[in-house]
């Protein structure tokens, strides 16, 4: 019998296998590490470093009017709407954004509907983890974190 060439046999093309799979699965972790953005990342530290003493100043004066709230969220209707203490606006700010990807982030406006009581409506369906950031004219912001797979409402507290 006649050996048969070591192309034709099984254990030289499976120890080839190994490391060029190796190579082909690191080619598309390089290519989607150099396509993906960088969402998370932020280029500017120095600037964003100086945009936290505005932000800080917005909490304490929320902090100093004793502002705060609950809001509701309506994921069918797309309703939201706002209890608050001590906002005095006729419209407020509702910022949503997104703790992983910034292209979701998004503001409605609020619009007083009784007193204390504000109503604003979402364009689209969300669902995840958002960072609720509640703002008036006046200067002030309170923060609220709403984990939508959990509960649709959350409090805001200076």
């Amino acid at each position: 019998m006649t050996p048969t060439p070591w192309y034709k046999q099984f254990w030289p093309w499976f120890v080839i296998a190994i490391p060029v799979s190796s190579m082909l699965v690191a080619v598309v972790q390089v290519s989607y590490a150099l396509n993906s953005p960088n969402d998370m990342v932020v280029d500017n530290y120095y600037k964003e470093g100086l945009g936290i003493n505005t932000v800080l100043d917005k909490r304490t004066l929320a902090g100093e009017l004793n502002i705060s709230g609950s809001i509701v969220i309506d994921n069918t209707t797309g309703e939201v709407i706002l209890s608050s203490e001590n906002a005095q606006a006729e419209t407020l700010s509702l910022n949503f954004y997104n703790s992983a990807i910034s292209d979701k982030d998004f503001t409605i406006e609020l619009i007083r509907i009784a007193e204390n009581r504000y109503r604003g409506n979402l364009t689209k369906s969300i669902s995840g983890i958002w960072n609720l950031y509640l703002e008036s004219e006046a200067g002030w912001q309170v923060g609220a974190r709403l984990n939508l797979s959990k509960s649709d409402t959350t409090q805001f507290t200076p």
